[in-house]
């Protein structure tokens, strides 16, 4: 879970520090209960040749009929979707903070001393670079010819994808303390950009100007102290039709208009990792490790599981007739969708945290904060 991962920047020194925001009074998490295999999780495969990375900044994408993903180490690999096989790799000389965003001929990644760089995929050379205002933990995204980049003081930017010309910059003010997060905007074809932003504000801008067309807030700071004011969206927005599905921590879960921005439905939550949705549903997981399913229409809680409360989880993903969901201990859990029992478990190696899901037809892969790269499959 990011609240244990993450950590409490105040605008004063986002380019010098960071804060631990940390607890000694942790509540610990229970044993794991017995539970009778109804479903069956089994690894499809598993590629271990990958660096430690960040839990959340290496983002594998599908393209091309490959997988592509990178690490810290500053080495971006092309994997074979069948097995996991490495099709290629490169070795860029840099240590990386996130990635990867791919299009064309180009495969996109940041750096630990704030570039974004443009790395051909066919050959790994570097054919442009453009400096970061700051360090940026979000694997950069792709849309209308250009790549999309947000920093940690919360500036995204946009760069020409064929030579790194600047073209837009969208900024508003942050609050005293914010939250340092990996995911929190989504490209939608090569229109708009959604973006979570501190303060529970949330954004849909025009991609091709940085122009916003709307801007609305999905949870307002309340408290005596800026510590109790944070309510940071820390999770990718997630579009269903025009319906945008979106959390944030110390804030509430939401549904909007994508076209308005009306509020549609809302309840009080508190989270920093992703969503998901079927026909029915929206998928969460709250701060302290309950997950939820929220009828998709109306908002209505339709079941709640607390039986992995305070076991890190990460973001949940569609598999099958349930959902999974990783623990920082390496498990991989599987709810049903319907009742919200665990109906299958299964003990990997993904320690530390995971990415975001990447789901694919023959399962979903994740990647670890200590360099595995893994397909989950239930069949």
């Amino acid at each position: 879970m990011l609240k244990k991962i993450l950590m409490i920047i105040t605008s004063s020194l986002i380019a010098t520090g960071l804060i631990s925001c940390a607890s000694d009074n942790t509540p610990q998490p229970q044993p794991m209960p017995k539970i009778k295999n109804y479903d069956t999780l089994k690894q499809g495969w598993i590629q271990r040749n990958l660096d430690d990375s960040q839990a959340g900044s290496f983002v594998p994408v599908n393209f091309d009929n490959a997988i592509f993903t990178a690490d810290s180490s500053g080495t971006i690999y092309k994997i074979d979707p069948t097995d996991g096989t490495i099709i290629n790799s490169f070795y860029i000389r840099k240590k990386l903070s996130s990635g990867v965003g791919v299009s064309g001929g180009f495969v996109f990644v940041t750096t630990d001393d704030a570039y974004l760089l443009a790395i051909d995929k066919g050959s790994g050379k570097i054919k442009w670079k453009a400096r970061l205002p700051t360090i940026s933990l979000e694997a950069p995204q792709v849309g209308a010819d250009l790549v999309i980049v947000k920093t940690n003081d919360s500036e995204v930017l946009a760069y020409s994808i064929s030579d790194g010309t600047p073209v837009w910059v969208y900024q508003k003010p942050s609050p005293a303390l914010t939250l340092r997060v990996t995911n929190t905007f989504q490209v939608i074809g090569n229109e708009v950009v959604v973006i979570g932003l501190p303060g529970g504000k949330l954004a849909l801008v025009n991609l091709k100007t940085g122009v916003p067309i709307w801007e609305n807030y999905i949870a307002i700071p309340e408290g005596a102290t800026d510590l109790d004011k944070i309510t940071d969206i820390g999770m990718r927005p997630v579009l269903d039709d025009k319906k945008l599905y979106v959390a944030s921590y110390n804030g509430k879960i939401a549904c909007l208009d994508a076209i308005s921005s009306n509020i549609i439905w809302e309840k009080k939550f508190n989270t920093s990792v992703g969503l998901t949705y079927d026909q029915q549903n929206v998928y969460a997981v709250s701060e302290d490790g309950v997950v939820y399913a929220f009828d998709k229409n109306g908002g209505s809680q339709v079941w709640k599981n607390t039986t992995m409360q305070y076991r890190s989880l990460g973001s949940p993903a569609i598999l099958g007739n349930g959902i999974i969901i990783a623990d920082s201990d390496g498990f991989i859990h599987m709810f049903n969708r319907n009742d919200g029992q665990e109906t299958a478990r299964l003990s990997t190696n993904l320690y530390g945290g995971v990415s975001l899901p990447l789901v694919r037809d023959n399962g979903v892969v994740l990647q670890s904060a200590n360099g595995i790269l893994e397909l989950i499959k239930n069949y």
